[in-house]
């Protein structure tokens, strides 16, 4: 495991746009520079029962420091949002991960590095992973406690009645600083897996891990890989675990975003591990594909199958999160459609399936994670022209039958998360009303989404667009 924790050095360059040039979503990159006390929303309609409780939100969310600006959406330090849902009311807190990094850079009182996707000027060089985590994507819960995680170092670990930060997870000193990906999966017994991607070596590695419920490390396996794909998170099943090894390759360039090719006439890897041990069961090639995200899955008739939302190249990472983070008009890129992948072991194949809608974010019942099942998302990407959703949508991974619920031009959706109740449940989401200069939640029965949210909190006070979270209830 020793020398698998070092990044790429970034060097140096500042942009500004001026406010009249930018287009209204803007405002969801504009970022805070301070914690934000808590704050009661303004509540419409009535928040079910279930549904009371804390939903906690991470993403990207200082973008300014000292007369400097990131370029795109990767960089800013991670901030977690606090939704705490009660009888009376919902509160609203947010509060910056403290990482190494933003604690170095609080002192200096200016930004020390660059980014995954920016230059600055004598940025001081990578020397590991730790000292450019921002620990900005996802927050899950863990051992009574919630982890701030990043896609290339360790996790942190949050008090989630106060948001403060307690340190990082630690494993033994052969993972200190190791890869640790963004999006862990949990088994029917609460253990944690997860990934972490490796591709500044000689030799791209994968790190695959297995955390019981107290947060201890069970095993882990470090395995070669055939070539250095972006790799962002995988699916989890009864027996194995998938991972899809990109067709955007890491090359030569300033930074990490630089650095990533699109090469299509490469195919895309499917590699199954059992998870048992661990060990490579299969190494299939698909068409070139780039995914952030995946569906969970589930083993029928002999195959392993999930979904994911496939975009047909990586211009999202290339162009459009520059743009957006920049504050600039598109084009950005295209829309992500939602496929189903069929793999079978015995044939050493996989069918892909489009199934004909634009979608994000999936989310499903994690208390059935290998059953096929419902999931939910964020739509609308394709007709919304920042590219940003304005949708939450439900649809059945096997017919690709679906239905939804469209804010319209105005409203930016991130992510529903499913929460359990009566009926078909409810999902839960965050906004950002950018016409009227306003972040909230919002909740509709996962059954009858074209009847609108039965219950809304909103509040003067604009977040900075994010990417996870997790709901844990009251």
């Amino acid at each position: 495991m020793q020398g698998l924790a070092t990044l790429v050095a970034v060097q140096a360059l500042p942009h500004t746009l001026r406010a009249a040039e930018r287009p209204p979503w803007a405002l969801g990159f504009e970022g805070v520079s301070e914690d934000l006390s808590p704050l009661a929303m303004k509540v419409a309609g009535d928040f079910p029962a279930p549904c009371r409780g804390a939903l906690y939100r991470n993403g990207p969310a200082l973008y300014a420091r000292g007369g400097q600006r990131y370029q795109h959406w990767f960089d800013p330090d991670g901030m977690v949002q606090a939704f705490r849902i009660g009888e009376k009311g919902v509160e609203h807190q947010g509060r910056f991960v403290r990482t190494l990094r933003f604690e170095q850079e609080q002192r200096a009182g200016r930004f020390l590095h660059g980014g995954a996707g920016t230059n600055f000027e004598n940025a001081l060089p990578v020397r590991n992973n730790e000292s450019t985590n921002v620990a900005n994507i996802n927050v899950q819960p863990l051992n009574g406690e919630l982890l701030a995680m990043w896609e290339a170092g360790a996790a942190y670990r949050l008090n989630p009645d106060s948001l403060e930060t307690l340190g990082t997870l630690e494993f033994d000193e052969d993972l200190k600083g190791v890869p640790f990906s963004a999006h862990p999966h949990f088994d029917e017994q609460g253990d944690l897996w997860n990934i972490g991607s490796v591709l500044f070596t000689r030799r791209p590695m994968l790190v695959l891990y297995h955390l019981g419920s107290n947060g201890r490390l069970k095993k882990s396996s470090a395995i070669p890989m055939d070539f250095p794909g972006y790799i962002h998170d995988f699916v989890l099943t009864p027996r194995y675990l998938v991972v899809l090894n990109s067709s955007s390759v890491m090359g030569e360039g300033r930074n990490f975003v630089d650095r990533l090719q699109w090469e299509p006439d490469r195919p895309s890897q499917l590699l199954v591990f059992d998870r048992a041990d661990f060990s490579l069961r299969a190494k299939i090639e698909v068409p070139a594909t780039f995914v952030f995200h995946f569906g969970n899955g589930w083993e029928e008739g002999g195959n392993i199958h999930f979904t994911a939302c496939a975009y047909r190249n990586m211009d999202i990472v290339s162009v459009g999160m520059h743009r957006l983070a920049r504050q600039e008009p598109g084009p950005y890129h295209d829309a992500s459609e939602l496929v189903r992948y069929s793999v079978s072991l015995a044939r050493d194949a996989a069918d892909v399936t489009p199934l004909g809608l634009d979608m994000e974010f999936p989310g499903y019942d994690t208390r059935r994670p290998f059953e096929a099942q419902m999931l939910s998302g964020a739509a609308g990407q394709g007709t919304a022209n920042s590219r940003l959703a304005s949708a939450v949508v439900r649809v059945d991974p096997r017919s690709g039958n679906s239905e939804r619920y469209d804010y319209g031009e105005g409203m930016v959706v991130e992510e529903p998360l499913f929460v359990p109740g009566p009926d078909e449940g409810y999902l839960l989401h965050s906004f950002l009303d950018y016409r009227q200069s306003r972040s909230g939640i919002a909740v509709l029965k996962a059954g009858s989404l074209a009847d609108g949210p039965v219950a809304t909190a909103d509040m003067d006070r604009v977040l900075p667009l994010g990417f996870h979270g997790c709901f844990l209830p009251a």
